[in-house]
């Protein structure tokens, strides 16, 4: 961690030894590392969802198995994925076993009947423990049989290659991972707003202030068509 990683040597300059202390200070502030939420909290989860860095080499054992057993709810929680649809021979397989399916989708909604019935107390059968089963072969196999990747390596990019095989995984990537690291993007445009609309503009009407942002935040991407409704 920052703690350790930036500790002030006694061989140290005075300018450093101070650089280090303000910045190890700032670290453990901005990402509230000493925190008893540090396992729960969104970056640390976006860090496991990243495969350059989701083994945490840089927490805390305790803190580690508390991020791992977070990340592993969260799986859990996500329950069933979504199945992508079938073309060609399986199209032709899933015609053929039509009966099948239909049994099946009967015993389904027959079960979720019992659930809406029971509630809590009704118990289906073993389809929770089968989902939590699947949900943790699939991220004992990422966390523990899938190396890391490089660095500089983009992480999105592999998430793209790597989604048939982790798919629980890879709809919580496409959460966390969207995540800016920064505000800078939007305080710009803030600034930008606030610098738009002064005392000599103030009857700029909404959809006006909104076109001149939109056109200053994309004048460098080419051309832009911007359709601006005529408001009384």
């Amino acid at each position: 961690m920052a703690n350790n990683t930036l500790s002030a040597n006694e061989s140290d300059l005075v300018a450093i030894r101070s650089f280090k202390n303000t910045v190890r200070k700032e670290l453990i502030t901005r990402f509230k590392l000493l925190s008893r939420l540090l396992a729960e909290s969104i970056p640390i989860t976006a860090c496991m969802l990243d495969p350059r860095f989701k083994h945490l080499k840089f927490l805390l054992d305790d803190v580690r198995e508390e991020a791992q057993a977070r990340l592993t709810q969260l799986v859990r929680e996500d329950g069933e994925v979504e199945q992508p649809g079938a073309t060609g021979e399986e199209e032709i397989a899933d015609n053929v076993g039509v009966e099948l399916a239909e049994a099946s989708c009967k015993k389904a909604r027959l079960e979720s009947d019992f659930e809406q019935l029971f509630g809590a107390h009704f118990e289906s059968s073993s389809k929770k423990k089968r989902v939590n089963s699947d949900a943790d072969d699939e991220l004992r196999d990422y966390c523990q049989r899938t190396p890391h990747i490089p660095t500089m390596d983009n992480p999105l990019e592999w998430w793209a290659e790597n989604a048939h095989r982790f798919p629980r995984l890879a709809k919580l990537s496409r959460s966390y991972m969207a995540i800016p690291a920064t505000s800078t993007p939007s305080e710009r445009v803030f600034s930008l707003a606030g610098n738009t609309v002064t005392r000599q503009r103030s009857s700029l009407l909404p959809s006006h202030v909104d076109a001149l942002v939109f056109l200053n935040a994309n004048q460098k991407s080419g051309k832009v068509d911007v359709i601006v409704e005529d408001s009384e």
